[in-house]
């Protein structure tokens, strides 16, 4: 019995062969929603069951008429209970276990190949198309607008060239050129204390003159500030 006028339906189809000798399968199809019933209320029917169907002299599933694949309510048919389901689907072949997996079908589909599916867990209310193979490289996409405020390399080397050229506007130069003056000074005075005339310190340790010259010869070496007072 076909289904009733405006009942929206896709036709799967499959074709099974037997991989040694590749002569046609033979087998059955089982189809079975996994909702114990659909209901199409703007219709005015409910669905409940399942279909068994049989490959034919040519490993072809066929309708019960004998026409090449079978008619299937989709799942996501407007206004339906439940609004998301699957089909269950179980191949069993001749000298061959049987193999399930799930699929959903669209509306928006009118004829699905069952080796176009991938096997899909029940859970999942979907199925997962196999990508075919890579297509050609296509044409390049239009030239994208310059960037804005894009800094290039000539432009910064133009930017450096001109602080270098100013006149010290940040003072930066003349506080670095302070700095290393002053530690060269430094430097200068300790690599002096290493020479075979090391500065000599004079005075007597008992009134205290001794200590006085040594604080004067660390000061002009440039390694203490001399802050003490009479």
């Amino acid at each position: 019995m076909p289904f009733p006028p405006g009942v929206p339906t896709v036709r799967v189809t499959y074709t099974a062969a037997s991989p040694a000798g590749g002569q046609p399968a033979q087998g059955t199809v089982e189809f079975a929603p996994v909702a114990p019933a659909v209901i199409l209320p703007d219709h005015g029917i409910v669905f409940s069951g399942r279909g068994v169907y049989r490959l034919d002299e040519q490993g072809r599933l066929v309708d019960t008429d004998g026409t090449v694949g079978v008619p299937l309510l989709p799942c996501d048919i407007p206004g339906a209970n439940p609004a998301e389901w699957v089909w269950m689907v179980t191949i069993t072949l001749t000298n061959a276990g049987p193999r399930r997996f799930c699929i959903s079908l669209s509306t928006t589909q009118t004829e699905v190949d069952l080796h176009t599916v991938d096997q899909v867990a029940p859970s999942r209310a979907y199925y997962v198309a196999v990508p075919g193979p890579r297509g050609e490289t296509g044409p390049p996409g239009p030239q994208g607008p310059p960037a804005t405020d894009a800094e290039t390399p000539a432009g910064a080397l133009e930017k450096i060239a001109a602080h270098a050229a100013a006149a010290d506007p940040h003072g930066d130069r003349a506080w670095a050129s302070e700095q290393f003056s002053a530690l060269s000074s430094r430097v200068a005075a300790l690599e002096g204390t290493g020479t075979a005339a090391p500065p000599s310190v004079t005075g007597s340790r008992s009134d205290g003159t001794a200590l006085a010259n040594l604080i004067t010869v660390l000061a002009a070496a440039g390694l203490i500030t001399d802050d003490t007072t009479e």
